[in-house]
């Protein structure tokens, strides 16, 4: 009837997997090479004040020529009824260690030593003096400003001045 016979007896042929193992390990390589980590994990509760005209600070994250102090409400409940029966609510945290004592909410003479200590830390391609690493303080927005202008004294003092405030950008609407 037909010349030509279907033959339903044939499989589907195998996929070729043997180029699998390169493309997962160039994905995982590209992720590795891309993939910025969170230096640390404030345990301080911070909303940022508004602010326009911010300036990206990610290029000097990655070149190790930023540090970040972070003043905020502590995270852990406790902790924070503890303070605010003290009538202190803030709390210095520098790369998520509590730079605070019972009787006294922050220690802002701490401040000098760790700026000079992450300063020797930094890897040895690094070579921007410490005026021009950034300290960036992520403060919230109640914070009072007195903490803040401590801080900067400190810095001042061991000549660390190129300092950066976190802010969430608020776009500006265009009036038309």
């Amino acid at each position: 009837m037909s010349k030509f016979k279907k033959d339903n007896n044939k499989s589907v042929p195998g996929v070729n997997t043997s180029s699998l193992p390169d493309i997962v390990f160039m994905l995982l390589f590209f992720f590795m090479v891309a993939t910025t980590s969170k230096e640390s994990d404030p345990s301080v509760k911070v909303v940022q004040p508004e602010g326009t005209m911010a300036t990206d600070m990610t290029p000097y994250k990655q070149r190790s020529e930023i540090d970040f102090l972070y003043i905020g409400k502590p995270v852990n409940k406790a902790r924070a009824e503890a303070y605010k029966k003290l009538g202190m609510e803030y709390l210095l945290f520098m790369d998520n260690v509590a730079q605070s004592t019972p009787d006294q909410l922050y220690n802002v003479n701490m401040v000098k030593k760790w700026k000079l200590d992450k300063f020797e830390s930094k890897p040895a391609r690094m070579s921007t003096p410490i005026e021009g690493v950034i300290t960036c303080v992520k403060a919230d927005k109640g914070t009072p400003s007195g903490l803040i202008f401590d801080i900067r004294g400190e810095l001042q003092d061991i000549d660390a001045l190129t300092i950066g405030y976190a802010v969430r950008e608020v776009n500006k609407k265009k009036e038309e």
